[in-house]
């Protein structure tokens, strides 16, 4: 650069306990030389803007995981760049759906690619730049999970990895709630947010927590929230869920270039909401993400990974009797899969797709067609971790579109960027071990947690409570499809879905699910026409 000159948007978090808040304006001062320095040096939710060597050109920059958003279009021979992608239309760029955008989204809802739902916007990346050219946008990487997920990059002494995880995660618990003065966790009681829980407890955060309850027992985790949150000495809030709370119509996502919200989820806001208020609580903070991360995979790939790095032997045949436990599913399959990864010409990870009540077109998509380069594994390198780094891409679209974010700030320590390097550079078939998943983590937290919750097999799901939602709402859902957008496209099979809604009632059916991503689509398309 120059002389230097740029600004940074949103937090940093350097090597000691000290912040920067552009947002606010405080922390302490920062030597703005060299951006990439500040991205080496820093993590957090920010995004850079830097000048280039000529006057005309230009750097803009986010932060790897970071969940502040950046987006751009061109318009007029301008570069519009803003973190909202209404800041953008109100500029006079004409922002329309993008049918094909919607297509893919829906048949992988976890696919978050630079380009947007949107006609002419895109989003510059986690972990990569823009760079205006003499006033002409391109954009490239600036931080690479093989970096750490590679051979190259995973971790030395295995003996070390526990420790390792829960010192990333104590301290980036610390930074993200520091400044805040009382902080809500929603606490189920599984592993990621009981980790989370202590975690806080350990770095000594101001914390209530509160577990959502569902009238089926699969959603009733009481037991276990009890557990840690008497074991951590913080009060609990029990709340049970409410299928009145919520508008199938309503799209949370309104602002967003993403039909990234779930209208269940609308009770859950409004319980939060609701709670911050009466007990004064000024962050949201949540344990999303911990599965992604901590590598809780059902495939054969841990296994070929592990007969790439250590040879047939014994060691291979115990991460394939691990993954047999884990999977329920006989050991031989668990091996012959497994070779058939390790020797596959590719290794490269691709998503599954969901076909489910789409129109014809979307069977002519393949899966190669929906995908991301950090998915694609370099010469040499491992499936397992290929599937690895897709499982946190994964998440990242389950991060906005609440109802809470307009009010209060939700942190997410588990997929804060320290935590998420430290976990790439533990094998796959590390994490598994005796038919139990996350092992690494479990090992890590095993002196600050009970141990019936370190040893917890089951998950709690709130598939009762969609399933109720969903019956409740059938015929309003099948006129607000068939007589929709989503229809009028040619995108969705409008006879298959009556006679889904004209179903009785299945217990225990995913169908409910695979209806409601194209409810939130449709729901979020009418608020950009």
């Amino acid at each position: 650069m120059a002389e230097g000159r740029g600004a940074i948007l949103g937090v940093l978090h350097g090597p000691d306990a000290r912040a920067f808040d552009a947002t606010t304006g405080h922390g302490e001062h920062l030597a703005f030389s060299d951006w990439r320095a500040v991205i080496r040096d820093n993590w957090g939710d920010y995004v850079i803007v830097a000048e280039g060597d000529d006057p005309t050109d230009a750097w803009v920059a986010r932060s790897p995981m970071g969940h502040l958003p950046c987006y751009y279009a061109e318009h007029e021979g301008v570069v519009i760049v803003s973190n909202t992608a209404r800041l953008i239309q109100a500029t006079g760029v004409p922002l329309t759906i993008d049918r094909e955008a919607v297509q893919r989204h829906l048949l992988n809802i976890n696919a978050r690619l630079a380009s947007t739902c949107l006609h002419g916007l895109k989003e510059v990346e986690a972990g990569h730049q823009l760079c205006l050219e003499s006033g002409h946008p391109v954009t490239s990487s600036h931080w690479r999970p093989w970096r750490f997920a590679g051979r190259e990059g995973q971790v030395d002494e295995l003996g070390r990895a526990p420790g390792l995880v829960r010192e990333r995660i104590i301290d980036a618990t610390a930074k993200q709630a520091s400044g805040r003065n009382h902080i809500l966790l929603g606490l189920s009681g599984g592993l990621d947010s009981s980790i989370l829980a202590a975690s806080m407890a350990a770095a000594d955060v101001e914390f209530s927590c509160f577990t959502l309850v569902t009238p089926d027992g699969a959603g009733d985790e009481r037991r276990y929230a009890r557990l840690v949150a008497e074991h951590l000495g913080k009060p609990l809030f029990e709340i049970e869920e409410r299928c009145d709370d919520i508008d199938i119509t309503h799209s949370s996502a309104a602002h967003l270039p993403r039909p990234v919200s779930r209208c269940f989820a609308q009770s859950g806001d409004r319980i939060q909401m609701e709670l911050a208020d009466r007990i004064g609580a000024d962050a949201y903070m949540s344990g999303g993400g911990g599965d992604n991360i901590f590598c809780y995979v059902h495939s054969a790939r841990p296994f070929a990974d592990r007969l790439l790095e250590t040879g047939p032997g014994i060691h291979a045949w115990t991460t394939a009797k691990d993954l047999a436990l884990l999977t329920d599913s006989p050991q031989w399959k668990v091996m012959w899969r497994g070779l058939n990864r390790a020797w596959a010409r590719s290794r490269d990870y691709h998503w599954p797709l969901e076909r489910a009540f789409l129109g014809p077109e979307a069977r002519s998509v393949a899966q190669s067609e929906i995908t991301h380069e950090w998915m694609r594994a370099p010469p040499g390198e491992l499936p397992g971790k290929a599937q690895h780094i897709a499982w946190i891409l994964g998440v990242l679209n389950h991060l906005e579109g609440h109802e809470r974010e307009h009010a209060r700030p939700t942190l997410w320590p588990l997929l804060a960027q320290p935590v998420v390097e430290t976990c790439l550079s533990i094998p796959s078939w590390a994490w598994i071990s005796g038919g139990q998943n996350r092992v690494i983590a479990r090992q890590g937290f095993a002196e600050l947690l009970p141990s019936e919750i370190l040893e917890r097999r089951s998950k709690g799901s709130p598939d009762s409570f969609v399933i109720d939602l969903f019956e409740s709402n059938k015929s309003r859902i099948e006129a607000w499809l068939c007589e929709g957008w989503l229809a009028g496209q040619g995108l969705i099979e409008v006879d298959a879905i009556s006679r889904r809604c004209r179903q009785p009632q299945v217990h225990r059916d995913t169908s409910c699910w695979k209806i409601f991503r194209l409810v939130d689509a449709e729901s979020w398309a009418r608020c950009w026409l």
